[in-house]
């Protein structure tokens, strides 16, 4: 039987130990996968302003659009109900009007384009300058 000093056989069980904690194997770098793009969301948008003018005076509405391929267009068609029926258009994100009591309810048209989407809402606009009753 082979014989070694204690000091001999302290230093083999280090070496053995710090053997076990460490990998002679370089670690393999992973690889991304290529994702998908995000499916497209399709174009929406919404109006914000108000539905109801108490006093004459200007007023804006505006409209914010999502999804689509991102370049949005605007069209803003707006029909006074009373005196003139003659709608006027303006393309700009942002609609500003001023509103008399003559010009009774007003109908806003909004149509937006995003590539080859296109989406159209109407906004009633009360015109309640004198006055609207509760209704039912």
């Amino acid at each position: 039987m082979l014989r070694f000093p204690l000091h001999a056989l302290r230093a083999c069980t280090c070496a053995v130990l710090l053997a076990g904690c460490q990998s002679a194997v370089e670690p393999t770098p992973q690889r991304l996968q290529p994702q998908p793009p995000p499916p497209v969301q399709s174009l929406s948008f919404e109006i914000a302003g108000p539905f109801q003018i108490d006093a004459s005076g200007s007023f804006s509405w505006e409209a914010f659009a999502f999804g689509g391929s991102g370049a949005y267009q605007y069209r803003w068609e707006v029909t006074r109900l009373a005196g003139q029926q003659i709608p006027s258009t303006t393309t700009e994100r942002d609609l500003s009007l001023f509103v008399a009591h003559s010009d009774g309810d007003i109908v806003l048209t909004l149509t937006v384009t995003s590539g080859s989407e296109i989406r159209v809402r109407r906004f009633e606009v009360r015109n309640c300058i004198g006055g609207c009753d509760s209704g039912p």
